[in-house]
């Protein structure tokens, strides 16, 4: 397996899976940075760990599926498949990330993020179900 694949796979293995924010560390350079989680708002390695550790308490067990990649140059793409359910009440939660990747040599350099934040928080409860409809019909959620 090329080594783009499986740094990726082992960001979501050991950080988001295992909680274990240290490997970090090993999977990203040093001035890393990620994008689209928190819309234009770029994140740091530092920042990632405060990420991790709020997102990990809205969810229980979490699985990752990487079903689709696409390798090309220092570039790689990625579908990545999410499954947990919500920490506070037990209901499913399955959501698609696409990842950008750059790489600078063995480590992630820049990262962006096509998570669908919308249809999770609707999954954890904490937005109105079908909220993309609601608000395509011009309905505000306040």
């Amino acid at each position: 397996m090329p080594h783009k694949i499986e740094t990726l796979r082992t960001y979501f293995d050991e950080v988001w899976v295992k909680g274990n924010v240290d490997a970090l560390k090993t999977v990203l350079a040093p001035d890393a940075r990620t994008r689209g989680i928190m819309g234009e708002m770029p994140f740091a390695v530092d920042d990632m760990v405060e990420l991790v550790s709020m997102v990990r308490e809205l969810l229980g067990p979490i699985t990752v599926d990487i079903p689709v990649t696409v390798d090309q140059g220092d570039w790689l793409s990625a579908v990545v498949e999410i499954k947990s359910h919500a920490a506070h009440s037990g209901d499913p939660v399955h959501v698609f990330n696409h990842m950008i990747v750059r790489f600078d040599g063995p480590k992630m350099i820049e990262l962006y993020s096509g998570v669908d934040s919308l249809m999770l928080f609707e999954q954890l409860g904490l937005m109105p179900e079908n909220a993309l409809a609601i608000m395509l019909g011009g309905t505000r959620l306040q």
